[in-house]
């Protein structure tokens, strides 16, 4: 297997025209070309493979001489990914179309799911999937319901709701909003904190639960 450096100088005549500076690294038996570190082709043994936009693939699967990747020897079969054959390489134009639009796409995906993921309270110290899950059911689904709400007001929700509202929950619900790992807490933070969810408790109509004498 030839090194990344031999691949680069290889297939640099066709890629740089158009993309500029790129990455490359393994993948299987196959070299991954990356813009911004978005993978947007396949190479191996002189041949192209390059992942295709959805504003593409009709044309793309219409042009008769190219084909998606099939490898049966690693099993990667790809419907996205298709052979580029040298007329297209050879055309710097159209190969650039092909190659932007493809950026565009990954890059607009990307965007969503950064989006997304800036929304989840999964991604807060202290929080995981099923504390996400357990907010959710108790109306609170973003970090901004969270942050609205306040974290001993979801605290009571989850009480509320039949949950096992313990003293590490508590502290898991404080530290998330405040940017706070549980293991930081000091002591005295720790009992202050039990002296307010009991105090929001009684005010609640609810018993008090934690005893503060810590």
């Amino acid at each position: 297997m030839k090194t990344v450096n031999e691949i680069r100088q290889e297939i640099a005549p066709v890629f740089k025209p158009v993309l500029g500076e790129f990455r490359i690294k393994t993948y299987f038996s196959y070299y991954a070309i990356f813009k911004h570190n978005l993978m947007i082709a396949l190479y191996q043994n002189g041949t192209t493979y390059l992942r295709i936009s959805r504003n593409d693939m009709q044309s793309i699967t219409l042009h008769p001489e190219t084909y998606n990747l099939s490898d049966d020897k690693i099993g990667l079969q790809s419907k996205k990914f298709y052979f580029i054959p040298n007329t297209i390489l050879t055309n710097t134009s159209q190969f650039r179309s092909l190659v932007q639009s493809t950026l565009d796409e990954l890059q607009s995906e990307k965007q969503k799911i950064d989006n997304k993921r800036s929304t989840q309270i999964r991604t807060l110290p202290n929080m995981n999937l099923k504390l996400e899950r357990m907010l959710k059911k108790v109306g609170i689904h973003s970090i901004q319901d969270f942050s609205e709400t306040g974290y001993i007001s979801t605290f009571i929700k989850l009480i509320m709701q039949g949950f096992d509202a313990t003293e590490d929950l508590l502290f898991k619900l404080n530290g998330a909003l405040n940017h706070q790992y549980i293991y930081t807490f000091t002591i005295q933070q720790k009992k202050e904190l039990l002296q307010e969810a009991n105090e929001a408790l009684y005010a609640s109509g609810l018993r008090k639960k934690f005893n503060t004498a810590i």
